[in-house]
């Protein structure tokens, strides 16, 4: 297998998030536009028959393509279409003031909303505040609130006051609230659907009694078409943060199921009906977007077709597509069924039935998404046309759902690449061939080893497996035996894949965890050790040497493109690079720009004078000293000697084949804004700290300081040589070696 291009294709830019952001599947902006490109298709036609991403259509678009969007579910179609729509900022305004001016008894609807939240300063007794509320589950009140007061500048956690706590008991009579919204999606029924239940559950009173509210006001709106559709898109984030799925203690809140938290928040709904502005208005021109079978222009845009692509009979009259280009999704029961519900609430009892599949199904287990990808994969392969794939949050059982899926459609998987941090999938697979090349007869272990040969890092079974299955398939091997999709698939490929691992002649276990957590190395090692750690440093240095500012996004993509598809680089490790050699930059926001220690004169003027140092400290101790970089103290009568290597960065692989043999001590000086992230490299891979753990890494400054020391001799140069460590112990960081 070529483990070398494609690259891994992530991030060209950040946006802002979007609607329903955290139930949407990731998606790298720009990468399926570069995909397309790299296999050569520049322009026209292609298809996107599971819709579930709106970006990545609209990437498309704006990249000149014509993009055919096939998409049942009605909510993710009107946020698309107001999105492309790209309507000025006075437009929402506009569509917010008509709607906060209806009428709900003698006052305005946004007056009543806002006044529910009221919530007063502690300190200053300002109305002036924003204020969200802190829950506890199934209790009747909140525990506290987080407010920040704009008189006073007031911000923090302070408990619930007397007015806050008479506005929960303005809510009105619930059980009406909670009827008025059942009957919005299934008029004249009593007892909802378990599913409905569920997601009436899900909201607290007050979040209820402002949707009701809301939704009986939906029909009496007279405005335009186009301030109704944003309504109706702000409506959807209104709904979305209304339900208790907003964990407190939630790094990420990105929900596969109805699941209240122990501990969550609840917002103002008015607040966060202007906020959902910000998170539609994310483009600057707008997008050619057409229902079918009107189409778009050559130029680039989208057409919408609001239904299963499984529902097209008459594949003659589809556009020439050029290839497939989606975003493959896993199952969201909670994405879904809101959806559903909320489709209801907007449009009424014929827009929920569109969805009432979602209603009615209570589990997603991966025989049902293997056989609902399939259908798709059938469909496609009728137009003969590949088809690329950016396949987000993957476990290695949805690896092998999508790969069982294609191959029993007929389809061959030609290329990969693979985020093992993220979990991301970039697919290229083509319409099978008659005259197909011949499966790989090499053994099931090569691929593994090329793998940890290119990375000369451990690799943790979870990843490996993963390379495993993928490079597997794009050898053509009928052992995986791919298109039996039944529930024993998994199990006999992972078993296949256990046995390959643990051929003790091929591979290590360099740690004593149990096998599904631990980590694999080569029993024979490389000739050259270059771990990408140490590669992805070095283009690293060489990007940011050149940039007066950049972005997180910049730096990461210019890396991928220089490494592996299989081996892009770790957010988290590109982070790290970020703050060891870079600054925020006083202008411009979300970019960096290079410390001013770290330009290269800089740094040669700090290696200059540790080459000073180290030469004339080893004169003093009675060394006789040689070599300029490594700097050697050689002596018959003194022992150990010693071996000196200076570097600005810490990419330390570089000099291990310099220090051997082994009949001196190494030691390595660095700047000590290197510490941490050579911490991090020793502690994080056992290789990394096999291979130098006999090494003494020594600081700039601490090598100054040890010049300085009044009456310097050898017994004392041993005892403070390691006495300022560069691997250091991180709060709350378990020790792994």
């Amino acid at each position: 297998m070529n483990f070398g291009k494609p690259a891994y294709f992530s991030d060209k830019k950040s946006l802002p998030p979007l609607i329903l952001d955290r139930f949407l599947p990731p998606y790298p902006y720009g990468a399926l536009s570069d995909m397309l490109r790299y296999c050569g298709i520049e322009k026209g036609w292609v298809l996107d028959p599971v819709g579930n991403q709106p970006l990545s259509a609209i990437e498309l678009a704006q990249a000149g393509y014509q993009v055919f969007v096939a998409c049942n579910n009605p909510i993710l179609g009107k946020i698309l279409q107001v999105i492309c729509a790209s309507h000025p900022l006075s437009l929402y305004q506009a569509a917010i003031a008509d709607f906060g001016a209806l009428k709900r008894g003698d006052d305005r609807l946004e007056n009543q909303i806002k006044a529910l939240y009221a919530s007063p300063c502690p300190d200053c007794l300002s109305d002036q505040t924003e204020v969200r509320y802190l829950w506890k589950r199934n209790q009747t009140t909140p525990f506290a609130r987080e407010l920040s007061c704009k008189n006073c500048g007031l911000t923090g956690i302070y408990k619930i006051s007397d007015i806050e706590q008479e506005n929960l008991n303005q809510v009105g009579n619930i059980q009406l609230h909670r009827t008025k919204v059942l009957q919005r999606i299934f008029p004249g029924i009593n007892e909802p659907p378990i599913a409905v239940k569920e997601v009436i559950d899900s909201y607290l009173p007050r979040s209820l009694a402002v949707i009701s509210s809301i939704i009986n006001k939906l029909d009496s709106l007279q405005t335009t078409s186009e301030r109704k559709d944003i309504l109706e898109v702000l409506l959807v984030h209104v709904f979305d943060y209304g339900n208790m799925l907003w964990g407190v203690t939630s790094s990420r809140n990105r929900p596969k199921q109805i699941s209240i938290p122990a501990e969550f928040y609840e917002f103002n709904l008015w607040k966060i009906l202007e906020e959902a502005v910000s998170r539609v208005r994310i483009i600057d021109r707008p997008i050619p977007f057409t229902f079918y079978p009107e189409l778009p222009p050559e130029s680039g845009g989208i057409c919408f077709y609001p239904f299963r692509i499984g529902s097209f009979k008459d594949i003659e009259k589809l556009p020439p597509f050029q290839g497939v280009a989606t975003v493959l999704p896993r199952p969201n029961q909670a994405l879904w069924t809101y959806n559903a519900v909320w489709s209801g609430w907007i449009w009424g009892y014929e827009a929920a039935q569109k969805l009432k599949g979602a209603l009615e199904r209570r589990r997603y287990d991966w025989i049902w998404h293997t056989q609902a990808i399939r259908t798709v994969f059938t469909f496609t392969s009728k137009l003969n046309v590949p088809f690329f794939a950016i396949a987000p949050e993957l476990s290695n059982s949805y690896i092998l759902a999508y790969l069982s899926a294609a191959s029993s459609s007929n389809y061959h998987l030609k290329n990969a690449a693979y985020h093992p941090e993220q979990k991301s999938g970039q697919f290229y697979w083509y319409p099978k061939q008659s005259n197909i090349d011949e499966a790989s007869h090499q053994s099931l272990s090569a691929n593994i080893k090329k793998y940890l040969e290119l990375k000369c890092e451990s690799a943790d079974y979870q990843e490996l497996l993963s390379i495993f299955l993928i490079s597997e398939t794009i050898e053509k091997r009928d052992s995986l035996q791919l298109e039996k999709s039944d529930n024993t698939l998994f199990v006999q490929t992972q078993k296949l894949f256990e046995k390959t691992i643990l051929d003790k002649e091929n591979f290590i276990q360099v740690d004593e965890d149990q096998m599904e957590n631990a980590e694999f190395w080569l029993k024979d090692p490389p000739g050259i050790y270059q771990p990408v750690s140490d590669q992805v440093e070095g283009y690293f240095i060489r990007f940011v040497q050149n940039k007066p500012s950049f972005t997180f996004e910049e730096v990461a993509y210019f890396i991928n493109q220089n490494l592996p598809g299989l081996l892009p680089v770790s957010s988290f490790f590109l982070q790290r690079l970020i703050s060891s050699y870079c600054e925020p930059h006083p202008d411009s926001q979300h970019q960096y720009k290079l410390n001013a220690q770290e330009y290269i004169q800089a740094r040669k003027y700090d290696i200059q004078q540790m080459k000073h140092l180290i030469h004339s400290m080893g004169l003093k101790l009675g060394f006789n000293v040689q070599g300029d970089n490594p700097i050697t103290w050689v002596s018959n009568q003194i022992n150990p000697n010693y071996k000196f290597f200076i570097t600005a960065s810490s990419i330390i692989s570089q000099f291990k084949s310099k220090s051997e043999p082994d009949d001196f001590e190494t030691v390595i000086v660095f700047p000590g804004s290197r510490a941490e992230l050579l911490s991090y490299k020793l502690k994080n891979d056992p290789v990394y700290q096999q291979n130098f753990e006999k090494y003494h890494f020594v600081k700039y400054r601490h090598l100054r300081t040890i010049s300085e020391t009044p009456g310097m001799n050898f017994k004392t140069w041993v005892q403070i040589l390691d006495s300022d460590p560069a691997v250091w112990q991180e709060a709350n960081q378990p020790v792994l070696f």
